[in-house]
């Protein structure tokens, strides 16, 4: 057991996604892969450790197209199911062969299902095990027992025949080179039951037994074993965790993109371990916005603004009296503080300044990208006076243009030098822009991706040298949204979706504070208040809505917010 666990550091993570028979139509399957092919491109930048190795298995009709889509990213395809035979008179079959030629790397073998709703018995699967290998095919091969066979106390009986029959024609050499255990309890596939940690470590160390016994304890120890059993974004961190579980294989998760992407970049790749401290939040305005974001506090008049994006509505509040709101006619993308006393607002036409005593507005600039499906979104003002902003597609969520980046971010010069874009590359969703105290780094966040990076930041210049500083942990849903820095330096970051407002180290990404804010997707934070000493969130529908604020405790206070010098 020494051993294998010695070499088990060394064997790279394996996080497979079976398909089965879904979805349901082409369209469906091309905007499922459009998304895996971006979050995973993202990943694969990121330069992360131990970033683990991807294989989906779509039906037959995708798999060309899967090839096509999923190209210039990590992720390998694989096919559910061949026949045992090669060419011929077999109406309806398709051989090994022929999906190696059309680009497979990777064939299921032995499923639970095969074996049960097909009748697939050991010797059919040991024979099928030597045809993928001899088309050039790595195998993944499934094992597992009945909830029948696991009350019964048969779980290792029941593996090891089917370990030691699935490989009986298979050489040390492939065994190590080529092939995947995966172990599937069957009475969790599909049912929302999920073997603890314990169990899965447990059935893992038989079948690493029975692979000593076949090839000797080195071999074995080299061997990957993943789990299979309706794994979950929620579940993975802790199955992930034991000594013998080398990846997973993801049923219906591996279905929708966002969850199939935090399942692959589970807590184990290089985060840290750590204990932060807990906090809540407590409703400070009972307003119901859409979706509330842009957050900006004036020291000047005292006064917090925030929108309601799609509402095209500007929310003023002066920590006393009730709010109000100034309505427009287009969705709002973002504000900032002007040295004039205005607002400055973007639309997804026009920037312009605004003038909330008389409601007049004065257009400054034209919005970019006129002729994309995009508009402007987050964004703030530099520590030397000019709009920094980010676009969004439109139609990032679902259809064929759900996965295209194609937002760029933006610099709007005080000193009427128009806007100029500071980013050489696309993204989907312009999130998290906020300023180091110096203002010399830029933080930024394509919210699909759940990763927020730095770059050095000249108010003249393009954004450089992009380096991580923070991925969402697998286990919580959405994604990281607007962002403030505080006085010492740290980001203070909205996790949409999550539920939470997080404190981060941007030095180790370390997260020291958690604030929990009673709805479902906090989308954006920013310190106001006496002293700056108070931590304002908004929030979305449809369970949110309202602004929420915390007291911040051991002295932490905020930066006064620039003001657009132009």
């Amino acid at each position: 057991r020494a051993a294998s666990v010695a070499l088990g550091a060394a064997r790279q993570p394996f996080i497979a996604g079976n398909w089965k028979l879904n979805p349901g139509d082409l369209g469906e399957a091309e905007a499922l892969l459009s998304l895996l092919a971006a979050n995973q491109k993202a990943l694969d930048a990121a330069g992360a450790a131990a970033v683990p190795e991807v294989c989906v298995f779509p039906p037959f009709p995708y798999i060309p197209r899967a090839l096509e889509l999923l190209k210039g990213t990590s992720i390998q395809v694989g096919c559910q199911d061949f026949s045992l035979e090669t060419k011929g008179a077999f109406t309806g079959e398709v051989s090994a062969p022929m999906l190696k030629s059309v680009g497979c790397d990777y064939a299921l073998v032995g499923h639970s299902e095969r074996r049960s709703i097909y009748e697939e018995d050991d010797d059919i699967v040991t024979k099928k095990v030597r045809l993928a290998l001899d088309a050039g095919l790595k195998v993944v091969l499934c094992v597992g027992e009945t909830e029948r066979e696991y009350d019964m106390e048969l779980l290792e009986a029941v593996v090891t025949l089917q370990v030691k029959k699935g490989l009986e024609l298979v050489t040390a050499a492939e065994l190590r080179e080529s092939v995947t255990i995966a172990y599937e309890p069957v009475w969790a596939i599909g049912t929302g039951k999920v073997a603890t940690p314990e169990q899965a470590q447990a059935a893992h160390a038989v079948i690493r037994g029975v692979l000593g016994t076949l090839h000797g304890e080195d071999i074995a120890a080299g061997v990957r074993i993943q789990y299979g059993g309706s794994v979950t974004p929620e579940s993975v961190d802790d199955l992930m965790a034991q000594p013998d579980v080398d990846g997973a294989l993801v049923g219906g998760a591996s279905l929708v993109a966002e969850k199939f992407s935090r399942i692959i970049e589970f807590n184990g790749m290089g985060a840290a371990s750590y204990v932060a401290r807990q906090f809540s939040a407590t409703v400070a305005v009972p307003c119901k916005n859409v979706l509330g974001e842009s957050l900006v506090y004036s020291e000047q008049d005292g006064m917090l603004y925030w929108i309601s994006a799609p509402e095209g509505e500007v929310w003023m509040w002066n920590g006393k009296d009730s709010a109000f709101k100034h309505s427009f006619p287009e969705t709002v993308g973002c504000i900032g503080l002007c040295e004039d006393g205005q607002l400055l607002v973007t639309q997804p036409k026009e920037i312009w300044k605004y003038d909330a005593a008389t409601r007049t507005r004065t257009v400054i600039a034209e919005a970019p990208e006129p002729l994309s499906d995009t508009r402007t979104n987050d964004g703030r003002v530099d520590r030397a006076g000019n709009l920094v902003f980010g676009m969004y597609n439109n139609n990032h969520r679902a259809g064929a243009t759900g996965g295209e980046d194609n937002a760029g971010m933006y610099r709007l010069s005080a000193s009427g030098g128009g806007v100029e874009e500071i980013l050489d590359y696309k993204f989907r969703v312009s999130n998290a822009i906020c300023f180091s105290p110096d203002g010399e780094t830029v933080y930024f966040c394509d919210t699909p991706t759940r990763k927020v990076y730095a770059f050095d930041y000249a108010a003249g210049g393009k954004l450089s040298n992009r380096r991580l500083v923070y991925i969402q942990p697998s286990a919580l849903p959405g994604g990281p949204d607007g962002a403030q820095v505080d006085a010492e330096g740290f980001l203070w970051l909205a996790l949409s979706g999550a539920g939470r407002v997080v404190r981060v180290d941007p030095e180790d990404g370390r997260t020291d504070m958690v604030v929990t804010v009673g709805v479902s997707s906090p989308t954006c934070v920013t310190f106001g208040g006496e002293d700056l000493g108070t931590l304002y969130i908004t929030s979305r529908g449809p369970d949110g809505g309202q602004l929420w604020e915390f007291d911040v405790p051991f002295g932490i206070k905020g930066l006064a917010e620039p003001q657009f010098a132009g």
